[in-house]
């Protein structure tokens, strides 16, 4: 208690706002709490933390559940979440300081910084800085991150950039969007190369120091044992489970690799409702406040901004970003007309971080008394292995009835549970879920090729054909049941 009494006091003190108390919650922060906690059972979560600033003044920074479920120890406000693609826009902040003092130019080419960095497509040539941080960059993202095969070393970043040289662009560099997480990642190397220390030490130095983020890192091996939360995913029974796989490898930091708890992130607000500014510090300027919110185009009309994402809550702008990986789920957005900011930090699987905040601001903030729900999958799974299909059916028929209901209710979250089914090898189960799926929705092809998929799983070659046919009746230009009728008739004549 002493702690935490320790860290609230400080965290008053660099913040400069009014803390809400855990003994007198303010009716809006109970009803924060109470959302909270709905949506960390509608999800399954083990853990969720959540801070709210308005007006200078911290209406919410608190954390309920464990750090992990292998060990039961309670979260914390200061307890510290791996934050996913919330990283990015702390890479961006990053480049604008550098181009405040002069050494970055947006404009400029990226080999003019690494000129070791070459692809196996000339277009490569023209990539800028202001490409890479506005996803333009036409660098194709990936998908295996080896998070199995973590490398902890101060070279893995420039071994990360070189590694490209055999890929191709997806597109001339500014012609389109595709979100690119290695962009990111290669720009620590620009960094780290431009600065002259590593990306992790100039993070450190240059962004959480003078901001007082005292607790957070982009490196891993920081992390203080008594802080560290673990990830967990829904395992072979469909329950969630410490991951075996911690998210972390040195090579992807930019794109992936922040640590911070939820008040570190409320210091981060702070700065961002400021343009730059906290505890009278700079830690950018506005023009870059402004360089970073500013409108940029592609294609002649759609827009992005260098990092962050952003649209409309009851009107009112709305800058954010949203990070998932193995086992965690991150948000962070500010409202600079509102003048407030929201942090939300999960850590287990497919938790609808931007969907939940959006519903908590909605409620708190603009008072619209929305009735919190969760997707129906996330019910289901505790009875489809225990109880089985008739089971599920009584559920899901007796959620469609409420009103209002507790879960979304639709066809689409019976798919999701058949395919979380088929991914931890219960093919037969998956079926039972699939064919009632057909029951509920039977003019979709989607679904009846997804009967077909469950009879593949279970070898049944012949059934998954015909399955796939009847989508392509019901459905003529449905390129996935052609492509499987076509793969599985292999198979077959191979057998």
């Amino acid at each position: 208690m002493k702690k935490l009494l320790t860290a609230i006091i400080g965290l008053i003190f660099l913040f400069g706002c009014k803390k809400e108390t855990k003994k007198s919650l303010s009716p809006e922060a109970l009803q924060i709490k109470n959302a909270l906690l709905i949506q960390k059972g509608h999800f399954d979560a083990p853990g969720i933390a959540f801070g709210l600033v308005k007006n200078d003044t911290i209406v919410y920074a608190d954390a309920h559940g464990v750090k992990s479920l292998d060990t039961k120890e309670p979260l914390s406000s200061s307890s510290l979440f791996h934050m996913a693609s919330v990283s990015k826009p702390f890479v961006a902040t990053a480049i604008v300081q550098l181009v405040e003092q002069g050494t970055i130019d947006l404009e400029e080419k990226l080999t003019h910084y690494l000129p070791y960095y070459t692809m196996a497509d000339e277009r490569y040539k023209d990539i800028t800085i202001k490409h890479m941080l506005t996803h333009t960059s036409g660098i194709p993202n990936i998908h295996d991150y080896e998070w199995d095969k973590p490398q902890y070393d101060d070279g893995a970043i420039e071994r990360y950039a070189r590694s490209q040289k055999d890929f191709k662009l997806d597109f001339t560099p500014g012609e389109k969007f595709n979100y690119s997480n290695p962009a990111f990642d290669i720009l620590c190397d620009v960094i780290a190369k431009v600065s002259g220390m590593t990306f992790e030490a100039y993070m450190k130095k240059n962004v959480f120091e003078p901001i007082g983020m005292k607790n957070s890192t982009f490196f891993k091996p920081e992390v203080p044992n008594d802080l560290a939360t673990q990830p967990h995913i829904l395992g072979d029974s469909l329950q969630m489970v410490v991951s075996k796989i911690y998210p972390y490898n040195r090579r992807h930091a930019g794109s992936s690799t922040l640590h911070s708890n939820v008040e570190d992130m409320l210091l981060w607000a702070q700065v961002y409702l400021n343009k730059g500014a906290i505890n009278g510090k700079q830690i950018f300027s506005k023009k870059s406040y402004d360089l970073l919110t500013s409108i940029y185009t592609y294609d002649g009309k759609s827009k992005v901004h260098l990092s962050w994402f952003s649209g409309k809550l009851n009107d009112s702008p709305i800058y954010y970003h949203s990070g998932q990986d193995t086992g965690y789920n991150s948000f962070f957005g500010f409202m600079p007309e509102k003048k407030l900011a929201v942090v939300m930090m999960v850590n287990a699987d497919e938790f609808w971080t931007l969907n939940n905040c959006a519903r908590i601001l909605k409620n708190s903030v603009f008072n619209d008394s929305i009735h919190l729900k969760g997707p129906l999958s996330y019910k289901l799974k505790d009875y489809i292995l225990t109880s089985g299909i008739e089971k599920v059916k009584e559920i899901y028929q007796a959620e469609e009835q409420k009103n209002p209901q507790d879960y979304y209710v639709n066809a689409k979250y019976l798919d999701n549970l058949g395919y979380w089914l088929i991914d931890r090898k219960h093919p037969k189960e998956a079926l039972d879920v699939f064919l009632y799926l057909v029951e509920v929705e039977p003019d979709y092809a989607g679904w009846v090729s997804s009967v077909a998929d469950a009879y593949k799983e279970l070898d049944s070659i012949d059934l998954a054909i015909q399955w796939n046919k009847k989508a392509l009746k019901m459905d003529s230009s449905y390129e996935y049941a052609k492509e499987e009728i076509e793969r599985l008739s292999k198979k077959r004549l191979n057998n």
